[in-house]
């Protein structure tokens, strides 16, 4: 199955559709999924935001009251925190609850994280996520992760 192309550009930080020759370019829908699961704004719930502060995330997700959906992550909010273990353990489980749809969805059949420091500049955290869909499976690695946020 093909979806859109979302190619991320080094110079503003983003991601953005692709284009080519005028038409949307398409390419690995597994991809595209990781990328709006993971770089776009779930709901925060009240105790993870200051008093006052916007909770964010898509408000679609709360249409139906008895909805559990909660479209994208939480990352955003440990872009400005510390880079501690505890950080690197939220970021880990953020993005496990982010792709959790792909698993209950059978997407998936299994989904590995890993979260750590960058080796060579301690200021940078990188993931890697292992995504088995029967017997193959998909590596993707996000070096540099709070750039993406």
């Amino acid at each position: 199955m093909t979806d859109i192309v979302l190619d991320f550009n080094d110079t503003v930080k983003e991601y953005d559709v692709s284009i080519l020759s005028g038409d949307l370019k398409t390419g690995n829908d597994l991809e595209a999924a990781v990328i709006v699961s993971l770089f776009t704004w779930a709901r925060a719930t009240a105790d993870e935001v200051d008093e006052g502060s916007p909770r964010y995330g898509w408000w679609g997700d709360r249409i139906d009251e008895d909805s559990t959906d909660n479209t994208g992550s939480k990352l955003y909010l440990l872009k400005r925190e510390k880079i501690t273990d505890e950080t690197l353990a939220k970021a880990k489980e953020y993005i496990e609850q982010a792709l959790k749809w792909m698993i209950t969805d059978n997407v998936a059949s299994d989904i590995s994280v890993t979260v750590e420091r960058d080796l060579n500049d301690r200021n940078r955290v990188n993931a890697s996520i292992i995504i088995t869909r029967g017997d193959k499976s998909k590596t993707m690695k996000f070096n540099d992760l709070w750039s993406f946020l």
